[in-house]
């Protein structure tokens, strides 16, 4: 498969998601009673079986009736063969748009914006098209917007090629609208990092802020996440972090591409995080202390994206061994990241990985795996 059919910030990777956990999950039925937490040894076992199938590192968070516990596999820096650092930083990629969606939803609950109008009304002139495309539409990708993406992370070589080159979100927003409508809005899902560049450009609009000011009042204050910020402009990311790798190339070859300009993704992917700053944002948010009810409700009125897969308002939603779990995926240059929690926010997991883009398949099965493993639990945990 190609990079322009895995690109998109994560877009393929949710593609994967639904595929590998449609597969994983099909044998325990709705009713089906979730299993024990598996044992670190077996959370261990599955890390090693990402590495195994291709990146070089893998970090882990797990919040469950066991406690916490992060565990690490293969190397967070192929100089050195350092082990990954549990508290290392790395890009989160796509799962940036549930933060984005939050802040939306806060100007919502304040009577900012309303999300059943248009984005021009916030936005005047930023769309060409006779449609009006909603702000609920943005969310929920389901504009009609082609996603930029497509033309500037077309291939490995130019992934790597334009790893410095700024953007600016106007800029991002033309090349999205050279291209018609496909579909109508409203009329199908259609992942794009075009509606959350829009949405980012919408926040500064009604606020007077910068979106990483935003980001820091409505969520990563009351989250106390101290360890989450945006990249913006700048490419370098700060120690501990795992260092990220792609395959570029003829021959392929894994190339260090951890400093990145994430401008390409505003408000869509240009999130920095950990494992457990992210596991913490879920908590928080489906704990119902960053929004409203009925705004939390809204959030999680899913419409089918996918077999198996629905999207809210920038939160994905499947079922695992018969019971829902929500959450997001992400895929940006150097990094890869998995996170999902149950609704009661009593078992959670994030698996940060540091490839991206270019891993392999069976690598992303096998972080799938571990998600399924530990929101299902292990059915012979306990047993001799």
């Amino acid at each position: 498969m190609s990079i322009a059919h895995r690109r998109a910030v994560a877009a393929a990777t949710l593609v994967c998601l639904v595929t590998s956990m449609g597969t994983a999950v099909a044998a325990p039925g709705r009713h089906t009673p979730v299993a024990q937490p598996p044992s670190t040894a077996a959370l261990v076992q599955q890390a090693e079986r990402i590495v195994a199938a291709g990146v070089p590192g893998v970090v882990v968070e797990t919040r469950d009736e066991s406690g916490r516990r992060t565990v690490v596999a293969g190397s967070g820096d192929l100089r050195t063969d350092r082990a990954p650092r549990p508290d290392g930083r790395f890009r989160i990629g796509s799962v940036t748009k549930s933060f984005t969606a939050t802040v939306v939803l806060s100007l919502v609950a304040e009577g900012r914006v309303d999300l059943d109008a248009p984005v021009t009304r916030y936005l005047p002139g930023v769309l060409p098209y006779a449609e009006q495309v909603s702000v609920r539409e943005l969310l929920q990708h389901r504009s009609g917007l082609f996603d930029y993406g497509a033309v500037l992370w077309a291939d490995p070589e130019l992934v790597a090629r334009s790893r410095f080159t700024d953007h600016e979100p106007s800029e991002l927003v033309d090349i999205a609208t050279r291209e018609p409508l496909q579909p109508g809005p409203g009329e199908a899902f259609g992942y794009s990092n075009t509606d959350y560049v829009l949405l980012g450009m919408l926040v500064e609009r009604i606020t007077g802020h910068d979106y990483a000011d935003e980001l820091e009042r409505r969520v990563l204050r009351p989250a106390h996440l101290r360890d989450t910020y945006v990249s913006g402009h700048g490419p370098w990311l700060p120690r501990p972090a795992m260092r990220g790798y792609e395959a570029v190339g003829s021959p392929a070859r894994l190339t260090d591409l951890t400093a990145y300009n994430m401008s390409v993704a505003p408000a869509s992917g240009d999130v920095v995080s950990t494992t457990g700053d992210v596991n913490r944002f879920y908590a928080a948010l489906l704990g119902g202390r960053l929004l409203p009810d009925q705004l939390l409700r809204e959030m999680q009125d899913a419409l089918p994206a996918f077999p198996g897969f629905d999207y809210g308002l920038g939160l994905g939603r499947t079922e695992l061994c018969g019971q829902e779990v929500w959450g997001h995926v992400g895929g940006v240059p150097g990094y890869g990241t998995y996170s999902f929690t149950d609704p009661a926010g009593g078992r959670q997991v994030t698996v940060a990985v540091n490839q991206g883009l270019t891993q392999d398949a069976a690598a992303e099965d096998a972080a799938l795996a571990l998600v399924t493993l530990e929101l299902c639990g292990d059915p012979s945990a306990g047993q001799p």
